[in-house]
């Protein structure tokens, strides 16, 4: 999200958020307001000249949405998950219900895959105005690096993702038991955090699995880009949640892909549209264990596939998951959206 925004060069961009842009925050933007300083906005948006207001997330379009209407600027609203979900009857209503204005007042609706463009036309947002705008990767930080089964010691599976229901940790955990019997070398190293932590790290205790698998806490990306080059597989057990929570395309697929590791993720959401079962990666069933396990012994019982499926992966991230790609594109939809005026 951070590169596709500072990245666009046939626009200025002017990031405003409720907050500060302090020397303590991670991404940095030049042109950067806080809203909750501004006076006002009509003044504001005139001096800069502003051409449409692009909201990154679909919940934040509803706080927007009154301004962009007050003005008469477009509004391009981005969703990336369950802001586009209708995965359970109670989602699809909330979301349907909510987003009853903007789907008549909004200028243009970017998905961040083809699976939730058609999430928003369940939903009745105006096919015209959808268009699937995939997140782009930084493929200088993510080289692509052949790897192999080692002989001897370590065998390191890695998952990255925050510790959230949607991220299917349980199951990789029960499945990784399943594979580690087998595999006794095995390790599974899982970075991130979140609101589930207390309840993964008792499922790994209870299973008896402190030794093998570790929780590795919280890394900025270029952290992460190190671990990568550790590891021998990655996986990624998304699945939906009891809310209808669901993934577009998680960045940490097309990270380990970009890397040259071999993946396994499930059939889920937007996932499909990045890895091909069996070409790319390996997908199981959500929630399905047994399968995932499937999946993880499928790569250590046949290595000799691991350059075979890997180039593959990288091509696919180079041709359609470029950042350099998706900022041209993202600048096409702009023009798009400001000649419709």
């Amino acid at each position: 999200m951070y590169n596709q925004i500072i990245g666009v060069k046939e626009y200025r961009t002017i990031v405003v958020g409720p907050f500060s842009n302090s020397k303590n925050v991670q991404y940095k933007f030049e042109h950067f307001y806080n809203i909750n300083e501004m006076k006002d906005l009509d003044s504001f948006f005139k001096k800069h000249q502003v051409a449409a207001i692009h909201a990154h997330q679909g919940k934040h379009s509803l706080e927007i949405l009154p301004t962009a209407l007050k003005y008469n600027i477009p509004l391009i609203v981005h969703f990336r998950g369950r802001d586009s979900s209708t995965r359970t009857e109670d989602r699809y209503r909330r979301n349907k219900e909510r987003y009853k204005t903007l789907m008549n007042k909004g200028s243009g609706y970017f998905a961040v895959c083809q699976f939730l463009a058609e999430e928003l036309k369940k939903l009745g947002f105006p096919k015209d105005k959808i268009h699937v705008l995939y997140g782009g990767l930084d493929l200088n930080l993510y080289p692509y690096v052949k790897r192999f089964l080692p002989e001897e010691g370590e065998i390191r599976i890695l998952s990255v993702a925050r510790l959230v229901e949607k991220k299917g940790f349980l199951t990789l955990i029960n499945a990784f038991q399943l594979i580690q019997q087998k595999y006794p070398r095995a390790t599974l190293h899982i970075i991130g955090t979140g609101e589930d932590k207390d309840k993964i790290k008792s499922q790994i205790h209870k299973l008896g699995l402190k030794d093998r698998v570790f929780l590795r806490g919280a890394m900025d990306s270029k952290q992460i880009a190190k671990e990568l080059t550790k590891a021998h597989l990655f996986c990624l057990a998304s699945e939906t949640g009891k809310d209808g929570d669901v993934e577009g395309i998680p960045n940490a697929l097309k990270e380990a892909m970009a890397s040259g590791l071999p993946v396994i993720s499930t059939f889920h959401g937007g996932i499909p549209e990045l890895i091909e079962h069996k070409k790319t990666g390996y997908l199981a069933p959500e929630k399905d264990a047994k399968k995932l396990a499937e999946g993880m012994s499928y790569f250590l019982n046949h290595p000799e596939v691991w350059e075979k499926y890997t180039k593959k992966a990288r091509k696919v991230i180079e041709e359609k998951f470029d950042t350099n790609k998706q900022i041209l594109e993202q600048q096409r939809l702009y023009r798009l959206i400001e000649k419709k005026k």
